[in-house]
Formats: structure tokens, C-alpha cells, sequence
């Protein structure tokens, strides 16, 4: 979640981890992150990632600290006009229906529910859209152009606290634990592009725009209800498409649209049935909660967003059982501690 929330993943450091270069996904990790489980970030995580979009370039903190379950921090804000993410889009033009849908359903001109505002993106999209130049965070929080030493796309912050148990995969997990590559995967997602510019915590308990020039974010042109495109809606019933509102193209998931402090463009949960990596909030007991074995929806997204496919895809994904996934590595026995409180969203 973007900066707060159950499950918000937004970690950013530097130590010990290879640069990003093209086509790739790399995580650098606080020293409090063990090697063991940077090993595991930066090949079976980057892996699902990097198997999966092929224009994909992006280097991500992560760390433990003071955090609900988890959260993502972004860096500074990159505001593009919307002729320019359109075309931008157009231009990258990746293989599959979502995309070719998704071009189509956005117009030359803004839409008047935007006002002509900017469209807010992270960099990480902006890297894959072929716009360089953008801001990024360095791992104590200061502006820095992505591209430069130190410069990251964003920050994965995963609680440490002590009353919350974290899963590493390995063994079996406890009924009250939570997967932290999955909660490491709903972040990533963020720090990619899936966040909104909307707050559901605002004054009163209201429901704001909390991007500056009261912008959106790239995201928030795929929001629907009932067929017809939303942006700040408090009502229940929100989706994410890719063809106009025609189709649910996250398996039936909806949005959170509430002003319940859990975040706008992550789904109302479905745990225990049906949990998805972008679930609000997070799943105790699930383990190996995939962006690969969850249905597809963020993969969808991203695929909307600008993050062109390896594989071009034709349907729909639907709601898949999910996998439970085991690594096998004995050094993670080190790391079954009980960091700080987080869950997979707000």
C-alpha cells in the first residue's frame, strides 16, 4: 500500500545488491534484511516479475521499520501531461488484448472527470514507458534522479514488530503469520504503479485526492462502477477494466473505495477463500501468495499501465486456486522471527 496500510511494502536501502539494468527488477537490501532472504527478493521474486514483462527496469529498497503490516514509498512525485502517457502507451504498444483494449479505451483528450490535470506516475513506469529523467528516493528519503548512484524507484518498508510473525517460506506457516514475499510482492506492485492518488484517510474521514495539481494517478484512469469510469467514488462496486468498463479485468475483484484508512486502489480482501497479492489487507496463515498463482489481476494492471508482456495474453484471467509455495532453504530457518506488524495492505 502506498505509504500506509495494512500492507504496505515501500522499502529502500542500499547494501549489498546488484544495479538494476534493462529488462530487470532488483531489490537493495537494508542491512537488517538477512542475505538469505535478499537472495530470495532478487531471484525468485525478481524472477516472477521479470519472466513476466519484458520492458520491466526498476531497483527497489526494502527494509524493516515502524509500519502497519507493510508500505511503499514511491519518492517524489512525476507528473506527465495526459496526451503524453497516452501516447506513450500507445507507442510501447505490447503484445495481448488488455493492452490493445486498454489504448483503446482512453481518448485523445482527457477525459472532463480529469479537469486537464497531469497524470501522476512513479518512475519505474516511466522507465518502461521510454521517459527518463524522472525523481526517485534515495534510501533516506531524499530526492534523487532515477539513474543515479543511491537512487531508487522507491521504498519497501516491511513492520518489525515483534507481535506480528513473518513467513519465509520455509517450513510451515503458522495460522497467525504473514507470507513477507508476498506482502514484498503487493509493494513492488506500488512502487510499479498500481497506487492511486487517492486517500482514504483525509479530513473527517473523507475520501481525497492527495496528489498535488489534484492530479491522478495512471491507475486511476482503469477505476470503474457500473460501466462508467470513477475517481473519487465512495460508494462500493469499484473495478478495475481495461476496456472501458466493460469487463472486471481483476478475476471480480472490486476496489476499496471506502474511507476506512485501507487503500484505494487495493481490492477488498478475499481472504480466506480468495486472496490476491493486492488485497487490502493482508492473509494470516497464506503462504506463497504469487502475483503468478493469485488470478492475474495485477498482472492485468501492469500490463494496462505500460509494462509490456512477455507473453501476449488472451483471456481474462479468472480466480485461480492458490499455490502453496515452499523454497526449500534451510538458512531462512534463521529468519522465522516476529518483526514489526504489517499485513498485506492497510
Amino acid at each position: 500500500m502506498k505509504a500506509s496500510g495494512l500492507m504496505a511494502l515501500g522499502c529502500l536501502l542500499l547494501f549489498g545488491n546488484a544495479l538494476a539494468r534493462a529488462d530487470s527488477l532488483s531489490y537493495t537490501c537494508d542491512p537488517s534484511v538477512s542475505a538469505a532472504v535478499c537472495t530470495v527478493l532478487n531471484t525468485t521474486i525478481s524472477g516472477l516479475y521479470t519472466s513476466t514483462f519484458s520492458n520491466l527496469n526498476a531497483n527497489i529498497y526494502i527494509e524493516y521499520g515502524a509500519t502497519g503490516l507493510s508500505q511503499s514509498t514511491t519518492g517524489f512525485d512525476n507528473q506527465i501531461p495526459y496526451a503524453t502517457y497516452v501516447s506513450d502507451l500507445a507507442a510501447e504498444d505490447g503484445p495481448g488484448i488488455v493492452r490493445a483494449d486498454a489504448i483503446a479505451s482512453l481518448s485523445i483528450t482527457e477525459p472532463a472527470l480529469y479537469d486537464g490535470a497531469p497524470i501522476d506516475i512513479s518512475s519505474a513506469l516511466g522507465a518502461a514507458l521510454g521517459i527518463s529523467g524522472l525523481a526517485g528516493t534515495t534510501a533516506n528519503g531524499n530526492y534523487c534522479i532515477v539513474g543515479t548512484t543511491g537512487c531508487y524507484n522507491g521504498i519497501i518498508t516491511v513492520t518489525n514488530d515483534p507481535s506480528t510473525s513473518l513467513y519465509y517460506r520455509f517450513g510451515t506457516i503458522d495460522a497467525d503469520a504473514f507470507d513477507f514475499f508476498s506482502l514484498a510482492e503487493h509493494e513492488t506492485d506500488e512502487v510499479l504503479g498500481t497506487a492511486s492518488c487517492i486517500d482514504t484517510t483525509g479530513p473527517g474521514n473523507t475520501l481525497v485526492n492527495n496528489c498535488p495539481n489534484n492530479t491522478a494517478a495512471a491507475v486511476d484512469l482503469y477505476r470503474y462502477n457500473a460501466g462508467s469510469r470513477v475517481l473519487v467514488d465512495s460508494t462500493v462496486g469499484a473495478y478495475f477494466s481495461y476496456d472501458g468498463g466493460a469487463t472486471n479485468g481483476a478475476g471480480g475483484a472490486l476496489y476499496n473505495t471506502l474511507p476506512n484508512g485501507e487503500d484505494y486502489a487495493d481490492f477488498i480482501s478475499g481472504c480466506p477463500g480468495d486472496p490476491r497479492v493486492q488485497d487490502a489487507s493482508g492473509c494470516p496463515g497464506f503462504a506463497g501468495l504469487d502475483i503468478t498463482n493469485d488470478g492475474g489481476a495485477e498482472i492485468n494492471i501492469l500490463d494496462a499501465l505500460g509494462y509490456n508482456l512477455n507473453q501476449p495474453n488472451s483471456v481474462t484471467p479468472e480466480p485461480s486456486p492458490r499455490a502453496l509455495v515452499g523454497l526449500g532453504l534451510a538458512l531462512l530457518a534463521f529468519f522465522r522471527f516476529r518483526p514489526r506488524k504489517s499485513a498485506v495492505l492497510p
